[in-house]
């Protein structure tokens, strides 16, 4: 079940605004069936981008589906479960407009598991691990972290946290001890999406390699804006996506239930419980793992931890794909299409953990976009030219204004033009935006 022409990626070019190394080339093979469809159909009116939409949208579908549906591989059963993180700039890497894309359709499609198995702004091990405890109803918690870096810093507080999200990862029984009580949670199904800038990403990356494994159990996903997209643009009808969506959610419940004897299912039923269900892997894939196997990417130097369950992470990826595309195995189709996905991902880290602090954009200041803001206000409607913008703010470096001046574009509270001097070169201009004028009363 293929979706929609690979050749929509190609008229997917970043922005010319965003550094080229924030983005590496999504494969054709990653836009496959139901999920393809989903990527390029959000992209195109969303302006996200299609390898972000991608990623959230099987992370999201693998914890919606259950635990349930597994492969059997290396030893241990592999739902799809994924620990995904979303990289890029704060003001135009689009990581939330892919996200709450991603969700919306979710939210159609399975309103209660939206509304009470997402999880925003986890503080401890034991909120998480109560949400999934054994006796409950429900095994599902999908953690959606927008501020990634403030999760990495209450496993750095906690101490424990790191430890039972690489459990929750491995399926293994999580566990809670108090003076009063000791509580269980064998089934937990846990899921993570979490979004955070490159700059950040490589500040807290000693925390986060000091997790004990965490980091080779995250899939990093470099976002940048696909295309500019109107503001106007009206949100296209997901009503057709949200049914397929429901139906391969309904379908993947029916089969596990479909297996099971008539007794064990109505016991099961009654507790809340439902029984695990193998997804087979083709015969073809079995025989031809090792070729996969020499297929996955090389990890650079020093990051070889990165990739370190690189074939595991593959076929949790390719057991997503063959849910979504209501398949009873996985075949080659879902694991070249994993593979992709994965190559890309891969390719994601080893740019953003390669690339040193000094050539990322600098942190833009607050206190330097309020300036520029009252600056510009001030002598609206004339434009003013970057340079005489930076000789006012001296001493600010010219890469801080700059970095501010952008991101406020990107926020369209400011506008840009390009004059030109004579040929000489094209003189950057900016002006506020009249909505902004509001800002400040009167003189």
């Amino acid at each position: 079940m293929r979706g929609p022409d690979p050749a929509v990626l190609a008229e997917a070019a970043p922005v010319p605004s965003l550094p080229a190394f924030l983005r590496p080339v999504l494969d054709p093979a990653a836009i496959w069936g139901l999920p393809g469809q989903v990527a390029t159909t959000l992209a195109a009116t969303s302006g996200a981008d299609p390898a972000a939409i991608l990623a959230a949208f099987l992370t999201l579908l693998g914890n919606a589906a259950g635990p349930q549906p597994h492969a059997w591989f290396g030893g241990a059963q592999h739902p799809a479960r994924l620990f995904t993180v979303l990289v890029g700039d704060a003001a135009t890497g689009r990581k939330g407009t892919a996200l709450a894309s991603v969700e919306t359709l979710f939210a159609d499609a399975d309103p209660d598991w939206a509304d009470t198995r997402v999880m925003s702004g986890l503080q401890s091990p034991e909120a998480m691990i109560d949400r999934v405890a054994d006796g409950g109803t429900d095994c599902r918690l999908m953690i959606v972290e927008p501020e990634f870096g403030r999760l990495v810093e209450t496993m750095a507080r906690t101490g424990t946290l790191s430890a039972q999200l690489r459990n929750a990862w491995d399926g293994r029984t999580l566990q809670r001890t108090t003076i009063h009580l000791t509580q269980l949670a064998s089934r937990a199904h846990i899921s993570l999406l979490g979004m955070i800038t490159p700059e950040e990403l490589l500040r807290h990356h000693s925390r986060l390699s000091q997790a004990g494994g965490l980091e080779s159990r995250i899939l990093y996903v470099c976002s940048a804006p696909a295309a500019e997209v109107s503001p106007f643009t009206a949100a296209p009808d997901q009503g057709l996506l949200a049914g397929r969506v429901q139906q391969v959610l309904a379908a993947s419940r029916e089969t596990v239930m479909a297996r099971t004897d008539p007794i064990s299912r109505v016991l099961l039923t009654l507790r809340g419980i439902q029984p695990t269900s193998e997804l087979p892997v083709h015969p073809d894939v079995a025989a031809g793992w090792p070729a996969v196997k020499a297929r996955l990417p090389e990890p650079s130097e020093g990051y070889e931890s990165l990739l370190a369950r690189a074939e595991p992470q593959v076929i949790r990826l390719a057991a997503a794909y063959a849910l979504a595309d209501l398949s009873g195995q996985i075949t080659m189709e879902h694991v070249d299409a994993a593979l992709a996905l994965h190559a890309y991902c891969a390719r994601s880290a080893d740019i953003v953990f390669s690339v040193p602090l000094g050539q990322l954009p600098p942190r833009v200041e607050p206190r330097t976009a309020a300036k520029i803001v009252r600056l510009l206000h001030d002598i609206f409607p004339a434009w003013l030219a970057s340079e005489r913008i930076e000789a006012l703010l001296a001493p600010l470096s010219a890469a801080e204004v700059v970095a501010a001046l952008r991101d406020l574009t990107a926020k369209r509270v400011t506008e840009h033009r390009q004059q030109d001097t004579n040929g000489h070169w094209l003189r950057e201009e900016y002006r506020l935006t009249p909505p902004q004028l509001s800002l400040f009363p009167p003189a």
